[in-house]
């Protein structure tokens, strides 16, 4: 008798463990009208309009958190061991649809970016799919400091942009336990 549970809790624990490593989140640039190779999680674009394409399964939404400050970054995958206050504070809210094409950097809180519906999300209008499998193009024309409350224009940007995309894993109290990052990676910028 005990080993029919024993395999019962073993089965609903591997059917919960393939849903989760089915979860995914990737992102492809996408400047000038021609898709921009990554290589070893850096992408160098020019300083001009871009396009970041994401195809999403098995998420509604996702923390992604972009800083220029390479210490922060480099701590949050684990390359050094600063405090980082992303996976601390809950995301910033941004508005429907992309309407100002800016990303937001901040060293103290991610973005919140989600697709509920073709009326409620945080991407360039029209994004496909459905809730377990999406795809959605987000314009970047602009970049919002959010302590020096500036906005810079791609153009007048000189120092890398560094970015993660996670999810934050809570306990039945809500009490953030975990992280899992999904992709991770650094703009530069052509001279």
């Amino acid at each position: 008798m005990k080993f029919k549970y024993f395999f019962i809790l073993f089965l609903l624990c591997s059917i919960c463990t393939c849903a989760i490593a089915q979860q995914s989140v990737s992102i492809k640039v996408k400047q000038d009208y021609k898709l921009v190779a990554s290589v070893n999680h850096s992408l160098t674009l020019s300083k001009s309009p871009f396009k970041l394409m994401f195809h999403v399964k098995e998420l509604e939404s996702f923390c992604i958190a972009f800083t220029s400050d390479e210490d922060v970054y480099r701590s949050a995958i684990g390359e050094a061991d600063m405090e980082v206050m992303w996976f601390e504070n809950t995301g910033m809210a941004e508005g429907l649809f992309n309407e100002d094409k800016t990303i937001m950097l901040s060293n103290e809180a991610p973005s919140y970016w989600f697709y509920s519906s073709l009326e409620e999300h945080r991407f360039d209008k029209h994004p496909q799919g459905t809730i377990k499998e999406w795809t959605a193009e987000r314009s970047i024309e602009n970049f919002y400091d959010v302590v020096q409350d500036e906005t810079y224009s791609v153009k007048q940007i000189n120092r890398p942009i560094y970015y993660v995309v996670y999810v934050p894993q809570y306990d039945e109290d809500y009490n953030q336990i975990d992280k899992k990052i999904y992709t991770y990676g650094e703009i530069l910028w052509k001279p």
